[in-house]
């Protein structure tokens, strides 16, 4: 099978090189997420996108992906201990297993997670272009992990001459961060290349405020965090007709951790065999941390076709994650290695000048690996086919796709999308209806826990929107109203006995449907002058099969965004207020209470840049302004009022 498809492929790059006459693509063709070809990024359909640019990224100064996500409508993130911790992100309500996380289009979940989430720590913002977010299952264009949406985090390419810079932040927490690159173009071939350092002293994951959980010495550890990310694009124009692209991106970080145990989190527990329970034990040694390397590469062989009526895009897609636990006594805690292989052929028919096809096929190979048990892996075969029809103010998306895996059998998904806007008054209206599906991850069908007759996840979604433009299109008014069913939803089923476990418990096919529904509510004002505004409202209802809200997420958050720049100097204002949320079933304080809930919070961050002159820029940034104590996972701290300043340098 795999000889075939690398066959097809070296088949498709000779008719590329054979048949292609170059032409020239405006500078608003830019691959775009929600439909997986070179095009507007406003012509989505009835699709719901949110793009964070390359100047709002700026403007935050902000670390990390997953701090600057919490400006999305619609987007929960959930972290446990703060910077360098496990961070988890909730679609519309929907699982974090639900959300497919790309960097520049490589699929990035992790093989051997429990359920393939997607997991955002430590994914820096440096180098990042922009970001993607597109809500709504789009399994018809990606597969699995879909089913609640797609984030794709795009790195720079090269420019026309060559640009470097240079940059240097320290602030709270002994926190230190070094960073730089350079990007350009040699002749017809471009290069973009960037690395950073990131060390903090860090704070004690186990919340010290917390006064439900025992203190004494059981939280009092910092928990330190290190970072170095590497990343480079590159673009070589083989001939007028082809241009080969390949993507590098590699991290490598270390995280102290915290013990769980007891219901609560603790610098260290220790199991007491006399009451069969973990107690903690403060005054052992703490040594429990992890480590992680992450590769992420791809290979994209780029042609326009027949005058440019076509283009086609060969890719070939690796990733390799690895994670190394120890334990508070620096013993071997657990090591996965993650792999995934993914080729694919791409073409984009412009059938008419309203009318787009696109058709593709894949196949995928993800593998897990642990020397407590035996390689496990699974195999996909894809194929997709899509319609883009744009006339007047009419843009309609339509797609079907086909998915063979090896272990359960054949799914098919579709999804019809479509929009209209009344030039006259400004007005859209969108809609989409999409079915979308998750397999069963490695592990919840081949380890000791899972089951290897699971099905794969069902779902069905729609959504309602509505925009408005108003004052020459100086303020935008939407609304969106959404709605998600998820069926045979797998998750742990405390009395499933599988043979040869000492405990009751294992994954399993939950019986009853799991829904999400609710809305959004957003106003943006005077976007392209020197004082802007956003506000965004979310509305999310959750239930699972037994008709309880879901674990970790709001029923309302609001946020606000103020935007100042003139001149040399900038401001940037974000505040968020997050309703309070369901913590998970474990969760009990020292008394052996359950906890029901997480309190609210009211977050304000702040951050300010000076242009000195064309060359050096100063900045600084406050997080958390007013000192806000809250979680975001039960009796896991976050992070205090922080400072931070910096300087960057361009040349």
């Amino acid at each position: 099978m795999k000889k075939g498809i690398v066959l097809g492929i070296l088949l498709a790059c000779w008719a590329q090189f054979g048949w292609a006459e170059m032409t020239t693509e405006t500078v608003d063709d830019v691959v775009v997420t929600a439909t997986r070809t070179s095009g507007n990024l406003e012509l989505v359909g009835g699709t719901s996108v949110t793009v964070i640019t390359a100047q709002e990224i700026e403007a935050s100064h902000l670390t990390t992906v997953a701090e600057i996500l919490q400006t999305v409508p619609g987007l929960q993130m959930s972290n446990a201990g703060g910077m360098g911790a496990t961070s988890k992100v909730f679609i519309r309500g929907a699982d974090s297993k639900n959300t497919l996380l790309l960097i520049d289009g490589i699929a990035a979940n992790d093989p051997t997670d429990v359920n393939r989430g997607a997991d955002f720590s430590n994914i820096l913002l440096d180098n990042v272009e922009r970001i993607e977010v597109v809500k709504g299952a789009m399994s018809v264009l990606y597969g699995s992990n879909a089913t609640a949406g797609v984030i794709n985090i795009i790195t720079r390419s090269g420019s026309q001459g060559v640009h470097g810079y240079a940059g240097v932040e320290a602030g709270t927490y002994n926190s230190k961060k070094f960073y730089g690159g350079l990007n350009g173009s040699v002749g017809e071939h471009d290069f973009s290349l960037a690395i950073s350092r990131l060390t903090s002293q860090g704070y004690s994951l186990a919340n010290a405020d917390n006064n439900a959980i025992p203190h004494a010495g059981n939280t009092s550890e910092d928990d330190a965090w290190e970072n170095t990310t590497f990343s480079g694009k590159f673009t070589a124009q083989l001939c007028p007709a082809a241009s080969l692209t390949g993507v590098i991106r590699y991290t490598d970080a270390e995280m102290e951790l915290d013990d769980w145990g007891s219901g609560y989190a603790g610098d260290r527990f220790d199991y007491d065999f006399m009451t069969w329970s973990y107690a903690p034990s403060p005054d052992g040694v703490k040594d429990n941390s992890l480590e992680t390397q992450r590769l992420f590469t791809r290979l994209n062989l780029h042609a326009l076709l027949f005058d440019g009526q076509v283009v086609s895009d060969v890719d070939y897609k690796f990733s390799r994650q690895e994670r190394d636990a120890y334990d508070n006594d620096d013993n071997d805690s657990y090591d996965y290695l993650g792999k995934t292989d993914e080729l694919s052929w791409q073409l984009s028919w412009q059938m008419t000048p309203s009318n787009q096809l696109t058709l593709g096929v894949g196949y995928l190979n993800e593998s897990s690996e642990s020397s407590s048990s035996d390689e496990d892996d699974a195999e996909t075969l894809s194929t997709w086919l899509q319609d883009h029809y744009v006339v007047g103010g009419f843009d309609l998306i339509a797609g079907v796709r086909y998915d063979h895996h090896d272990q359960f059998g054949g799914k098919a998904t579709w999804r019809i999308a479509p929009a209209y806007t009344f030039e006259a008054t400004g007005t859209t209206l969108r809609a989409s209806y999409a079915t979308g599906f998750r397999t069963p991850s490695l592990y919840e069908l081949y380890s000791g826990y899972g089951d290897s007759d699971l099905d794969p996840e069902k779902s069905r979604s729609w959504e309602f929107g509505v925009d408005q433009a108003l004052l020459d299109e100086q303020a935008v008014f939407g609304v969106t109203w959404f709605h998600t069913r998820f069926e045979d939803r797998i998750g742990w089923d405390n009395s499933r006995v599988i043979p040869g476990m000492a405990w009751p418990g294992g994954y399993a096919q939950l019986d009853g449907k799991s829904e999400t529904q609710g809305v959004e509510v957003g106003v943006t004002l005077f976007a392209k002058q020197p004082l802007s505004c956003r506000i965004d409202y979310t509305y999310t209802d959750t239930q699972d099969p037994d008709g309880a809200r879901m674990e970790r997420r709001p029923l309302n958050k609001i946020h606000a965004g103020l935007r100042y720049n003139q001149g040399a100097f900038g401001c940037n204002i974000d505040g968020y207020w997050v309703d309070e949320r369901e913590a998970i079933s474990s969760a009990m304080d020292e008394n052996g209470n359950t906890v029901a809930s997480l309190d609210d919070f009211f977050l304000v961050n702040l951050a300010a840049d000076y242009e000195v002159n064309d060359f050096l820029t100063l900045y600084a940034r406050v997080d958390n302004l007013f000192d806000e104590h809250y979680e975001e996972a039960w009796s896991y701290a976050t992070a205090g009022q922080s400072f931070y300043l910096g300087g960057k340098v361009h040349f």
